[in-house]
């Protein structure tokens, strides 16, 4: 998973604050797309066409057996009003959600009013982190007796209100961030109608300039890092129908298959075809990063060239989980097109730059003490005071009868120069930690 975000030298533009209110209303659909993980047809990080050799043909080559890159999806979609007849615009800086829904926000003690459409072919609903609702407005079933009630089974064709509160938990405190990143999403059978897109940002916050900044916030950019099991989603059927070259050759089961359907994706684009991360340098930029999935899905994301603020430290990457979320700030500071990656398989994000190392494990008799002119001192120091033969380094140190003294038999790691292992690369530093640096016993690449 990767994307690019470009720092440029621009002008600024000053927004005035508009006032504030009590009451936020959304009017938020479910509607099937056809989704293309990979618009642009090409790997935008090697050059390479998708479709041929290359690391993505696995996801895009469509054949007998195989769906390629283009998918039947689900994705939450917002309308000005209750009538769901016109489309909301999305304003040119939001371009980069691509799979996510509309961004949800709210200050502390407001009230959240979302009014969801149903206008797929199965019911669906939407269930929020970072805000609190009673159980009339949950969107998650139970089996209670109750499993298929309206706020958590939105039939196609119908409509319902949620009804939420920003408690005083829920917003940022005040060594936080301007806003804290949540997510909603749908709960009806939560792992298939996620995989197959219903999936959006919601951010508490202390206040905003407009509509779509925070206050204090030149940029915001919302990136969800999430493998989309596509063999777990409602329209893998349908997928296979429309896609494949003869479905009735089709294995579910074939682990290849089931691999090509893995789209490791960053807001449902892969291979760096996620568009608009373009900034201005001194920006004041905001990153809202979450995490869906499954136990796969746990990742350090990485971002190349600046750092970001977190929690009160600058560093160059975080730690992603299912359903957790992050808000990090960043002032970017170099001009140019960077990476955001995720870093947890460092082999992964080495592009043409493999390091062979050669690694024996071997036994040595270590001495934890090969200096043994301290001896000569201590003997002198005894024999003009005595009690300092009780001292606690003379149990680490002493050999006897019930004492094994300073030398222990371990094992070790040592490099070698070549794969016979024969000739042993000395660096002159002696101790049993093995050489620094990425250590394998054997480098290879893997495909993402």
């Amino acid at each position: 998973m990767e994307a690019l975000y470009d720092v440029q030298i621009c002008q600024k533009n000053l927004s005035q604050p508009s006032p504030l209110s009590h009451k936020r209303r959304y009017y938020i659909a479910a509607e099937e797309v056809l989704w293309n993980y990979g618009p642009d047809g090409y790997d935008k990080f090697t050059g390479l066409i998708c479709y041929f050799h290359s690391e993505s043909a696995i996801y895009f080559t469509q054949g007998t057996d195989r769906i390629g890159g283009l998918y039947w999806k689900v994705r939450y979609v917002e309308y000005t009003d209750a009538t769901f007849s016109k489309r909301k615009i999305q304003p040119e800086n939001m371009k980069h959600l691509g799979i996510l829904g509309p961004v949800i926000k709210a200050e502390v003690g407001d009230t959240v009013l979302v009014t969801f459409a149903n206008k797929a072919r199965r019911s669906y609903s939407i269930m929020a982190h970072g805000v609190s609702f009673s159980k009339l407005s949950e969107g998650a079933p139970y089996l209670d007796g109750k499993f298929l009630l309206q706020r958590a089974h939105v039939k196609p064709g119908e409509t319902f209100t949620y009804k939420w509160r920003v408690p005083e938990n829920g917003g940022p405190s005040e060594s936080d961030p301007p806003c804290l990143t949540y997510l909603y999403y749908s709960a009806t059978d939560a792992v298939k109608d996620t995989n197959s897109g219903l999936v959006g940002p919601l951010l508490t916050l202390v206040g905003w300039l407009s509509s779509w900044l925070q206050k204090g916030i030149d940029r915001e950019f919302y990136l969800l890092f999430s493998i989309f099991d596509e063999n777990d989603s409602w329209y893998l059927n349908e997928n296979i129908e429309a896609f494949t070259g003869d479905p009735s050759k089709v294995d579910e089961n074939d682990e290849d298959f089931k691999e090509s359907n893995k789209m490791h994706a960053v807001n449902g684009y892969l291979y760096g075809n996620l568009p608009g991360l373009a900034m201005c340098k001194d920006d004041n930029v905001s990153w809202h990063l979450i995490g869906l999935g499954s136990h796969y899905d746990m990742h350090g994301v990485q971002f190349q060239g600046n750092n970001i603020d977190l929690r009160g430290t600058r560093r160059d990457g975080l730690a992603l989980f299912p359903h957790l979320s992050a808000t990090a700030l960043m002032q970017p500071e170099r001009v140019g097109m960077f990476l955001c990656y995720l870093g947890v398989l460092v082999l992964e994000e080495i592009r043409h730059a493999v390091r062979l190392y050669y690694i024996a494990a071997e036994e040595v008799e270590w001495d934890y003490a090969s200096n043994k002119t301290f001896r000569q001192v201590n003997v002198i120091v005894l024999l003009i005071f005595p009690f300092l033969f009780c001292s606690y380094g003379h149990i680490f140190l002493s050999q006897g009868d019930d004492l094994i003294g300073t030398k222990y038999k371990k094992v070790v790691y040592r490099e070698y120069t070549n794969g016979n292992f024969t000739q042993r690369k000395e660096d002159g530093r002696g101790g049993t930690l093995g050489n620094p640096g990425q250590v394998a016993f054997m480098a290879h690449r893997l495909s993402r």
